[in-house]
């Protein structure tokens, strides 16, 4: 029985020599070995002017996120940690420290690698041949892949490329909408998928971005949030009684004015909107599309931004020029409640905003008028009575207790609202 034991020990202690996998911190690794192999760096490191770590949402190595109960020392542990839990529906492993768990505004869906970005899945058809607004010609714009565009975080299109890429897959969707809505075939879904893969590219693309991008962010924001209207004007066809979905960072609804009110799910809160004061004189839809602000950089958010798209009429359509909503949808109250545990709310210091429609900058972010009265024991607060007109364009809001200062914000939501990042601090 001796000889087993002295070669068991003598392999655990030869064991110690080698570098494991996401072992090695990125920090002084060259160029060339930067993201050289899962031992060095790939999956948890990239290069910006010298070899860094991944934002810890976009690591894929989970092992360089693991520290602690002898575990080796992940290449990453110092920034990140790893998920406590995973999930099919997405590639997330790891977290900020500060964080401890997955965060909604940076959920990345898994990419599929077949297809084309410019063509159908037959490999022939072109993307701006799709063009006639029939069944068979929108399943084949289905089949376009904008994944395919930037595969991964390693091989990045220009910005002039990723622009005009994107921008074409969204601008045929707009071009097919009038198909898009009225066939019976057709399923939100596709749209919903398009939406989300739209929104994470661009998210993860200006993440990953030296310079300000700005005007291209804006240019194809306009798009992705032209496709979520022709969506929610898809499902008042296809589900007219009531529709709602939810992708973590973005949220699908749509229901009748006569059911009065919508509650709409973020992580760890839940925000409704009461329109019961609302005297109608014809029914309409309230279309809702959510988001949590994060997506674009901005923090300390209470609940996600709700874009309101009421519009009057049994079977409304879609209009290019997207001012078409109800202005006279008013007044309405906001009940927000939250779950989470290490939040500390006082009511004085809720405020309600209304977030921009074109664009996703803080500088167009105002206050509206509104107070919260808040129920501590329940944790739910309850607005005061907004009467403000809406616009015809629709209105988005969202609660938080104010803006923050820029030097505040990290890398990632600092790049995200479009400031520059100097290497430590945003401005």
């Amino acid at each position: 029985m001796i000889i087993p034991i002295l070669l068991i020990t003598n392999l655990i202690t030869s064991s110690a020599v080698y570098t494991l996998v996401g072992e090695t911190p990125c920090t002084g690794l060259i160029n060339t070995a930067c993201t050289a192999s899962a031992i060095s760096g790939f999956g948890y490191c990239y290069w910006e002017t010298n070899c860094q770590t991944l934002p810890c949402y976009m690591i894929d190595e989970i092992a360089a996120c693991r520290t602690g109960s002898g575990l080796p020392t992940g290449g990453a542990s110092t920034l990140c940690d790893s998920l406590e839990t995973f999930s099919l529906q997405y590639d997330n492993v790891c977290c900020d420290k500060s964080e401890g768990q997955l965060n909604y505004a940076f959920v990345r869906f898994a990419k599929t690698t077949d297809g084309h970005f410019d063509k159908a899945s037959d490999g022939s058809t072109t993307l701006a041949s799709l063009n006639q607004q029939t069944s068979a010609i929108i399943f084949q714009l289905y089949t376009v892949n904008p994944w395919k565009i930037m595969p991964s975080f390693y091989n990045l299109p220009t910005a002039t490329n990723f622009e005009s890429q994107l921008g074409a897959i969204l601008d045929q969707y707009k071009f097919l909408a009038p198909a898009l809505q009225t066939q019976s075939d057709s399923h939100p879904f596709y749209m919903e998928r398009t939406v989300y893969q739209s929104l994470q590219m661009l998210r993860d693309f200006l993440v990953l971005q030296t310079s300000p991008q700005n005007t291209m962010r804006d240019n194809l924001i306009k798009k992705i949030w032209s496709v979520t209207l022709i969506a929610l004007f898809r499902m008042v066809k296809f589900q007219p009684n009531y529709y709602s979905t939810n992708y973590y960072f973005i949220n699908f609804a749509i229901i009748p004015y006569s059911r009065n009110s919508i509650t709409l799910n973020g992580q760890q809160h839940t925000t409704k909107i009461d329109w019961t004061g609302y005297s109608y004189s014809q029914n309409g839809y309230l279309m809702v599309y959510s988001f949590p602000p994060e997506i674009f950089g901005i923090r300390n958010a209470y609940s996600d931004v709700i874009c309101l798209r009421p519009i009057v009429g049994s079977s409304p359509v879609y209009d290019a020029n997207e001012n078409t909503f109800d202005t006279g949808f008013k007044p309405l109250t906001f009940t927000w409640s939250w779950t989470d545990p290490s939040l500390t709310v006082v009511a004085a210091n809720l405020k309600l905003f209304k977030f921009p429609i074109g664009d996703a900058l803080e500088t167009g972010i105002t206050q509206e008028t509104a107070t919260f009265t808040c129920y501590m024991s329940a944790k739910y607060c309850v607005s005061s009575s907004v009467t403000a007109t809406p616009p015809n364009t629709g209105v988005n809001y969202y609660i938080t207790t104010g803006l923050g200062v820029t030097a505040d914000k990290n890398k990632v939501q600092c790049r995200l609202q479009g400031k520059s990042w100097s290497g430590t601090i945003c401005s």
